[in-house]
This record gives C-alpha cells, sequence and structure tokens, in this order.
C-alpha cells in the first residue's frame, strides 16, 4: 500500500506539488494521470526517495519514506518513463543480475528470479546477447525486469509502455496484471486509454500539483463527476502525445 497525506513540493519559489493525498492499495492497480508539468513524475520521485517532500508524509508498505527510506526502497521496483538505461557491454542476464545483487540477493536466489522474468516477459530468446544493439522494445524489457528482480511488494511505472511494439505492450501490461494477482500494489502513469481500460481499478487525476479525482475505473469512465474534471481527463488520457 501507498499512502500520501498533505505532500508538499516545491522547486525555489515554485510549488509543484500541492496538499497531494491519496492511497493506493494493495492488490490492484492504480492509474495516475495528469498533462505533462501536472506534478505526476515529481510526486512519483517523491514516493520513490528520489526527491524529498517539504512537507507530509508518504508510506509504502508501512516504511515513511523520510524516516525509513532504505527500508522503503527495499520494497519497491522503480522505472520511469525513458529509463532504459543498461550496460551495453553486457548481456541482458548480466544486467539483471547486477542490479539484483545491488538488492542484496544472492547469486543462486537471482538466477532463479530471472528467469522466471524472462519466461514471463517474453525474453529468452535474447537472455545472454549483450544489450547493444536491441530493439527500444528489448531494452524496455530488461530494464522492468532489472527493476522488479528483487521481487518488491510496491512498483511504480511512469509511462511504461511507452516506444514498445504491440507485442511487447502485451507482454508488459500481462506482467503487471500478474502483480496485481500476486497481491502487489502497482501506480502506473500512463496517457494510453487501452492501458487504464484493461490495467487499472482504479484512478488518481491530478491538475497543477493538486488532486482533482479520486475515484474507481468504472466511475470515471462512465462520465460520472464535473464537466471540467472530465474533460481534462478524456482530454489527457485520448491525446497520449499531445498531454
Amino acid at each position: 500500500m501507498i499512502n500520501l497525506s498533505n505532500v508538499c513540493k516545491s522547486f525555489g519559489k515554485t510549488q509543484v506539488i500541492k496538499n497531494v493525498s491519496f492511497s493506493a492499495q494493495s492488490g490492484q492497480i492504480t492509474g495516475f494521470i495528469g498533462a505533462n508539468g501536472s506534478g505526476k513524475t515529481t510526486t512519483m520521485r517523491l514516493i520513490s526517495t528520489i526527491l524529498k517532500p517539504d512537507s507530509g508524509s508518504i508510506v509504502v508498505d508501512g516504511a515513511d519514506v523520510l524516516r525509513e527510506p532504505n527500508a522503503a526502497r527495499k520494497k519497491m521496483g522503480v522505472l520511469f518513463g525513458g529509463d532504459v538505461s543498461l550496460y551495453n557491454r553486457l548481456t541482458a542476464w548480466e544486467n539483471i543480475l547486477y542490479f539484483a545483487k545491488l538488492q542484496g540477493m544472492d547469486e543462486d536466489e537471482a538466477a532463479e528470479r530471472i528467469k522466471v522474468l524472462s519466461n514471463l516477459l517474453d525474453m529468452d530468446r535474447y537472455l545472454f546477447r549483450r544489450v547493444q544493439g536491441f530493439s527500444r522494445g528489448m531494452r524496455q524489457k530488461v530494464a522492468f525486469a532489472k527493476s522488479i528482480v528483487h521481487d518488491p511488494s510496491t512498483i511504480l511505472l511512469d509511462e511504461p509502455s511507452t516506444g514498445l511494439d504491440i507485442y511487447s505492450i502485451r507482454d508488459v501490461q500481462d506482467f503487471i496484471l500478474t502483480c496485481k494477482e500476486q497481491g502487489k500494489t502497482v501506480l502506473v502513469s500512463t496517457h494510453n486509454m487501452h492501458e487504464i481500460e484493461r490495467l487499472c481499478d482504479n484512478l488518481v487525476i491530478i491538475s497543477d500539483g493538486r488532486i482533482i479525482r479520486n475515484d474507481t475505473k468504472q466511475a470515471i469512465l462512465a462520465g460520472e463527476g464535473t464537466d471540467d474534471v472530465m474533460e481534462m481527463f478524456f482530454r489527457v488520457a485520448e491525446g497520449n502525445s499531445h498531454a
């Protein structure tokens, strides 16, 4: 479970996160929706401990990110949009294994986990190839695997399907649904309406650093709510590259 309470964050004199409060429940996929510049990525960076809030509290699976950042990090797997930085001279296996060891896993434990991830993400055919020359989709899958190799209870995904072909998108989405079935907490930022419809249980809509709607997917897609919020949601969700 992720719980944010009255979280604020400023850069200089500009307040970009304004008393943000919401929860993402275990065993559910929560969609985090907002236009570019609305505060989505900043909020996710606050949750992941990359940034520190000015005020308020963030608790991830019982660990306070300010008081227990190391404990919180161990509970999280994080993949930000476009973050497919890998060591080109290493194989996919070696890249994932390296990050597993950073998480304190021994080699045998890591090897078993990598085999599971490779099968679920359909990476077997290139698992032992150097990543130099990999396609965007192949690199994205390896990056996804390295971020969750330690089997975290909480997963943060910022635009996980960006740049993927239709087959890779299916594999990644199927795996996200598997994480939900395993009882994990998944917070996913996306502009893709198909992804929202297929994956999400609940939706949190942010605009100008404030949460303006937090409801079930069914209620929001049914158009329940004020006209200005619903117009903004459908503009962002359907706009994709324009949002």
